[in-house]
């Protein structure tokens, strides 16, 4: 073992003596204040245009012209017509209460104006407890409210979102009857909504990076925080696997077209150590690189966008029980689960360059393989290709398996790893043949 990692020791110096590998690592800082320089930019951009929150007052009367036009509900033309004249624009808590009871055309406003007059949140509640016809869903949230005293008003934003999340939720599996499926939604996956959004709501735990945006999907300079372009950095993780395959790709056809690789064999070590040896560096390497992305990244996003809400958890529902944990520990795995395709891809390049002389085709291979992988294998997917599952391209994003995201069928994580560990052990088996067999 000792002679092993004396191997490894010489492979280390030989890989960070090279000047593409201190390139790597600044490319890997580079990319690192990238992403955080968009998001900046972004924010501030969104900031100048000084987007407001859309108000619907002016649109008022346009809707109530086009309503009698068409002989529209008149309770619905009352309705816009009590916004027009008690001037409430779209962030009052009247309006959104207002458009929730006629939503389904069915509402009346002879019941509720006196409260709403009043802008007596409780007495509406009660009242539409006592009167109306309600869903599962309206009748949870109002008893909720008034057990709770939690207001429509906008400083509740954050509840009134978690509140609305179960009430539709609720709606929704009321309409399912027994069925487990409506067709968008499972029953069991409304239901661990239900759960995590009543236990943010009892443990007034309102911020959840479950729910966090990446950096691509913000339109809100408020939505871009730490931890938005911190979890968008898992796709660097892409450019650190391009690297490793650069290493893995040139550091056994290399040895052979320089001629250096006599210089390791003349040692009394058999060459299947030599082989694992440099194998371990080029796994151990990519890691190291992706280490040093995720340190970076704390650094430079907190000093760009700062650090409010770090201490933000990871809230989610596992075997129907609400769990929790530090989003820095969630980011990590989702690194982790990421590094995957870097050690397939690098294994693959390692295996080309055992065979080859070439470097430049060990790695132009393995990079071509990488980026086509998953475009091939979505489109067997929508062809209904099941044999495809069993490809390595489609088994590397762990992250959306394990989150049931697989366009294919019953394609579970444990499945993947299978999948995975099998053509790693072929690639390692052809690297294995290529290299003690083959003549200096």
């Amino acid at each position: 073992m000792a002679r092993f990692f004396r191997l490894v020791k010489n492979e280390y110096i030989k890989v960070f003596k090279k000047l593409s590998t201190k390139i790597m690592i600044v490319l890997i800082i580079i990319c690192a204040l990238g992403l955080s320089g968009i998001a900046l930019f972004a924010k501030h951009n969104m900031e100048s245009n000084n987007y407001s929150s859309y108000d619907a007052t002016g649109d008022y009367q346009q809707t109530i012209d086009w309503l009698k036009n068409t002989n529209g509900d008149p309770n619905e033309i009352a309705m816009w017509q009590y916004l027009i004249d008690n001037d409430i624009d779209s962030d009052d808590w009247r309006y959104d209460v207002l458009s929730a009871v006629f939503a389904n055309g069915t509402g009346d406003m002879s019941g509720i104006k006196k409260y709403l007059d009043d802008n007596d949140w409780r007495g509406f509640c009660q009242y539409r407890l006592d009167n109306d016809i309600l869903t599962e869903g309206e009748k949870w949230e109002y008893q909720y409210r008034l057990d709770k005293d939690i207001s429509f008003d906008k400083s509740n934003e954050k509840k009134n979102d978690l509140i609305m999340t179960v009430a539709n939720a609720k709606n929704t599996i009321a309409t399912m009857g027994d069925a487990k499926s409506d067709g968008q939604n499972s029953r069991a996956k409304l239901e661990d909504n239900i759960k995590l959004a009543l236990y943010q709501l009892d443990n007034d735990k309102l911020d959840n990076t479950a729910n966090q945006m990446t950096l691509f999907e913000t339109d809100e300079p408020e939505q871009i925080t730490f931890w938005t372009v911190f979890l968008t950095s898992t796709s660097l993780v892409t450019v650190v696997a391009l690297l490793a395959i650069v290493i893995a790709g040139g550091i056994v056809s290399s040895e052979f077209s320089q001629g250096t690789v006599k210089f390791l064999l003349i040692n009394p070590v058999k060459r299947w150590k030599i082989l694992m040896s440099k194998y371990f560096t080029v796994i151990t390497v990519g890691y190291i690189m992706l280490c040093i992305l995720f340190v970076v990244m704390i650094p430079i996003t907190g000093l760009m966008l700062g650090f409010d809400g770090f201490s933000t958890p990871y809230i989610y529902v596992s075997g129907g029980d609400v769990k929790e944990m530090p989003t820095l520990l969630y980011a990590a795995e989702q690194y982790l689960m990421k590094s995957v395709e870097m050690v397939v891809m690098s294994t693959l390049a390692f295996a080309i360059s055992s065979l080859v002389r070439s470097t430049a085709l060990a790695i132009g291979v393995s990079v071509f393989t990488m980026c086509i992988g998953s475009t091939v294998t979505q489109l067997l997917g929508q062809l209904g290709q099941d044999w495809a599952r069993f490809l390595v391209f489609a088994n590397t994003d762990l992250a959306s398996i394990s989150k049931g995201c697989s366009i294919f069928a019953q394609h579970s994580l444990t499945f993947a790893v299978g999948v995975l560990i099998a053509h790693m052990v072929v690639f390692l088996l052809t690297a294995w043949d290529g290299f003690t067999k083959r003549s200096v």
